[in-house]
This record gives structure tokens, sequence and C-alpha cells, in this order.
């Protein structure tokens, strides 16, 4: 199923625009692939990996490509949820026993531009790379917009998958309260959108009338896509699954290893096989924050416009980009700020410059100011969604929606998928 791709000859090309590269296989196969792309100029090698654990780690290094030798991956299974987390372009090579259904629905991953069996055809990929990665970047721009492209066969395709994690270090900033407005408006836009409530006891059944079960802890006991399914509520066209019902629940979810059938990894990962286009995760401020930034390759910090907002955020993004470094796949420019309750204290200007003198550089962008609007709580109280109660709390939050949300050339129609069999794994198409 190899195509013939033109490679136009281009002798030349600044650093600045050579295609970052990550090579990831035995040592043998990154070792050829490294000495024949060091030739290019087009190319630069990031750097390689040999085994998983060394390729989890040097992924959140965001090369623009990734040129993967699949037989370090235990099994297709594995090799799809890694895949499906994946930004940027991949080309897999996969063993020669694998079967052409495998390689067909590998291929069907949104990152895979280019999948193959026993042996790449450098010659032609390296034009194939180039092409790919330029073209990203023609409609790519900071801030990360333009999440979506439309497929003349299925309607909408993620280019890049949103996982969104919001959070802040401490509790009261108004973490809930923009998560489920941020995912009921994505819902209302036509993505599918699933809403992961991580708080004990969880606030989201109270605030959207839902009911206490099901929840989070009935998925954990059963870990299945059928699991999940029944373990979500419905709040109009927004699906939810509501977090812990104790303290205790969620310690155990703690001390859950990621590779657990139960990890809040593999539930990610089930919710990405489910068709979903966003997952919003309501983070709490625990040890289990670190569990849903390492799923999510978004980070929505929300802070209080005051001083104390100022230090709590720095500390905030100073523990993702540093103490969880290489444990997520969330990129500088994948970090925004939300002010919440703005009123007589800072305004955003003072609070931005106040947080990058402390980071000592430029600190992630403010993108929304929520005003301190006592319609807000009100409309909490009632079970009511602040996004509905409150025209000013809805245009406050629209700058954040659209930033995240974008969709080109048309609004989300539902992708028609058939399902393919690899082994016991089902994987729509």
């Amino acid at each position: 199923m190899h195509a013939t791709w033109s490679d136009p000859t281009i002798s030349t090309a600044p650093v600045s625009e050579a295609v970052t590269i990550l090579l990831a296989g035995p040592s043998l196969r990154t070792s050829a692939w490294y000495a024949a792309l060091q030739a290019d100029a087009r190319f630069r090698v990031t750097s390689w990996a040999n085994d998983l654990p060394d390729l989890s780690l040097k992924i959140a290094s965001r090369p623009e490509a990734l040129l993967l030798d699949a037989s370090i991956f235990p099994g297709p299974e594995e090799l799809v949820n890694f895949l499906t987390r994946l930004q940027g372009a991949a080309y897999i090579l996969l063993p020669l026993q694998a079967t052409p259904e495998e390689l067909e629905a590998i291929g069907k991953v949104p990152c895979v531009k280019g999948v193959y069996r026993g042996d790449t055809p450098l010659a032609e990929l390296n034009g194939r790379m180039y092409g790919d990665v330029s073209a990203m970047r023609s409609f790519s721009h900071p801030g990360m917009g333009g999440v979506w492209e439309m497929s003349a066969r299925s309607g909408i395709l993620p280019v890049q998958m949103r996982i969104i994690a919001v959070w802040n270090q401490t509790g009261g900033v108004g973490k809930t309260t923009v998560s489920t407005n941020l995912a009921y408006e994505s819902a209302r836009r036509g993505l599918p959108t699933l809403l992961i409530g991580l708080g004990s006891p969880d606030d989201l059944p109270l605030i959207l009338s839902l009911k206490k079960e099901p929840n989070l802890s009935h998925w954990r006991a059963n870990p299945t896509p059928d699991g999940l399914k029944a373990a979500i509520q419905k709040k109009d066209h927004l699906d939810v699954l509501a977090g812990f019902p104790d303290v205790l629940s969620e310690a155990q979810a703690i001390n859950t290893p990621v590779d657990a059938p139960n990890s809040l990894e593999r539930l990610v990962n089930q919710a990405i096989r489910s068709e979903y286009a966003v997952i919003v995760l309501d983070a709490p401020p625990t040890a289990l924050a670190a569990n849903a930034i390492a799923a999510a390759n978004t980070l929505v910090l929300v802070a209080r416009p005051s001083l104390e907002g100022v230090m709590r955020s720095v500390e905030a993004y100073r523990t993702v980009v540093e103490r969880l470094a290489g444990q997520h796949t969330i990129p500088h420019n994948g970090v925004y700020v939300v002010l919440n309750r703005v009123g007589s204290r800072l305004d955003s200007n003072e609070w931005h410059r106040s947080a990058s003198q402390l980071l000592g550089r430029s600190f992630p962008p403010i993108v929304a100011q929520i005003p301190d609007d006592p319609r807000v709580g009100a409309a909490q109280d009632n079970r009511a969604l602040p996004l509905v109660a409150s025209d000013e709390f809805a245009r406050a939050l629209k700058p954040l929606a659209d930033t995240l949300l974008s969709v080109k050339d048309g609004s989300y129609s539902g992708p028609q998928k058939k399902v393919i069999r690899i082994g016991p794994l089902k994987i729509k198409v």
C-alpha cells in the first residue's frame, strides 16, 4: 500500500524551517534512519528512543514528526492508545506479520500520515514528511486555533484532539465553574464532549442537577467501554462522568498505577476511542491533578485576580513545566489563563505583568476574564448553568471557547464510521 510521492530536491533549508523529527524503534533501525536524515537539510533529528518508556518521555519535546518502528510496542492496542494522544505527524513501520486490517485501522488514527509494513521507503518518505509538516504549519498559528479539519467523507476529523485539564493548585478559584460551562459550550457547538469530574465529593451532580450515581467509582469497578457508557449521565447534549463520592475513593485513584485498567489515563484513552472530540477534566487541587495533567494536551489555569492568585498560578505553572516535565504532552503554548471574579482587584495587565515578573519570563496568556457577577453563584445554587443564566458570563467565556474549540469550514456533522477489529480491540474508522 505504498503510494508514490514526489520528492523535490531541496539541498538546503533554514534551521528555523527544518522539520523537527523524533526517531523511535530498535537501535539498529534508528541508527539507519538517523544516518539517512542527517544528510537531508530539511530535517533536524531532535532525539531518538529505543524503548517505550524512553519514547513516552521524549515525545514531550513535541517534535513535528515521529518516525516509529512499532515493534517496540507490545501490541496494536498499546500502539493505538499511544497514537490517539499524539500531536504532530506520525509515520509508522509495522512488523511483517501485521495484517491488512491492522494497517488500515492504524492508518485511520488522525495523527498517522503514513503506515508501512516491513520497511520504509525513505527516499520517497522524506518528501512526504516535509510536505505534510509544511501543510500543517500553513494553517497552524499561536494559540493553537484551527483545531478541527473538515473531511468531505465524514464531516470533521480531529487534527488535534482537545483533552483539557482545568486546574490550579488551590481550591475555590472557579475551576468547576469554568470546566462545566466550557464543556457545555463545546457540546452546544456540536462537538461530542465528555466532562469528567475528579472532585471528592464531586460538585458536578449538585450544580448540574444530576444524580450522585453512577459516577467515576462505578467505572473504576468496571473499566470497560460498556462500563464507561453505563457510568455517563446527560446534561442536554453534554456527557458527564461525575467524580468521586468521597475522599477514600479519590485516595484509591491516586495510588492506582498508570498502566492499571482503571487508571485515569486508561479512562481518557477509552473516551478517545468512544469518538469524543473534546474531553474536559475538572482537575482537583490534590495529587490526582498530576494524573489529569499527564492525560491532557491542553491546560487551563483558573486564577483569582489578586496577588495571591498570581503567586499560586505561577507555582502551578512551574509544577507543570518543571516538576512534571516529561510526564505530559502539554506544549508551552497549550497553557491558557482564565481570571475569575474580576472586579476591584488587579486588572488583567497588572496580573499578567506580576506573573511574568515572578516567573522570570512571559507568563501564558490570559484568554478570558470572567466578571464577579452574583448571577453566577445564584444560577449554580438553582442548579442552572451560568452560561445560560448570564449573558455577561457567556460573553466572558467566549474567547476561551473560541480559542480551544475552533472549527474550520463548518460545524460538526458527526462521522459515520465502521469498526475494524485488531484481535480483541475494536477501532472505529
